[in-house]
């Protein structure tokens, strides 16, 4: 029932409402920051928009379930922070640019989001970057659905580890992490924005 799916984890609880009895997430004491979409959103008529996971300078990442297929997906928005506006109070989750200023930095930004993520899906096969499953354009602005990634960041597994990582383990973790991103830049695409809170630490190590 999508009624009872946590909109924190996307497991489906006996009763909607309250504490999550996976992941203990009370879905009555959530706040919603006014820019981000509602969650039980439907994107594309398939993509259920759960709570976001992740926020950075050009888009913000939700964790959604694929109703067609029954698995859970990240799904990123487009929304560059300064030049992107919508108010969750309505229904309607369109985003605007800011201003009349902001429009043409918004709706080029909008087309490199999306031409970034067709390049990006070319390299599903290297399992160092997300596998991105479809794109599509919504709302006036575009979304990005990959495969949801059940691990931790970087930045977290160094909290959890006193700050430190050993030399060794880092450069083994980073070897192959490196290899993948110089496959990228040989297409002539940057990330840009590499971080511990941006790199992912999957169970298996």
């Amino acid at each position: 029932k999508i009624e009872n799916l946590c909109i924190n984890c996307m497991r489906e609880m006996k009763e909607p409402g309250g504490i999550c009895e996976f992941c203990g997430f009370n879905v009555e004491t959530f706040e919603l920051p006014r820019h981000h979409m509602r969650p039980f959103t439907i994107l594309a008529g398939k993509y259920l928009i759960g709570k976001a996971i992740g926020e950075g300078g050009f888009g913000i990442t939700y964790i959604g379930m694929d109703l067609e297929l029954e698995v859970r997906v990240a799904i990123k928005e487009y929304y560059p922070q300064g030049a992107a506006a919508r108010d969750n109070r309505t229904n309607d989750g369109t985003v605007c640019s800011y201003s009349e200023n902001t429009r043409t930095f918004f709706e080029e930004g909008r087309e490199k989001f999306i031409n970034e993520a067709r390049t990006i899906a070319k390299f599903r096969g290297l399992p160092e970057i997300v596998g991105i499953i479809e794109f599509f354009r919504e709302n006036q602005t575009a979304y990005i659905v990959m495969e949801y990634l059940d691990g931790q960041t970087l930045k977290q597994y160094l909290k959890t580890n006193g700050g430190k990582i050993p030399a060794d383990e880092l450069l083994c973790m980073m070897k192959s992490l490196i290899s993948s991103l110089g496959k990228l830049h040989a297409q002539g695409l940057i990330h840009r924005d590499i971080s511990p809170d941006n790199i992912m630490l999957m169970k298996n190590g």
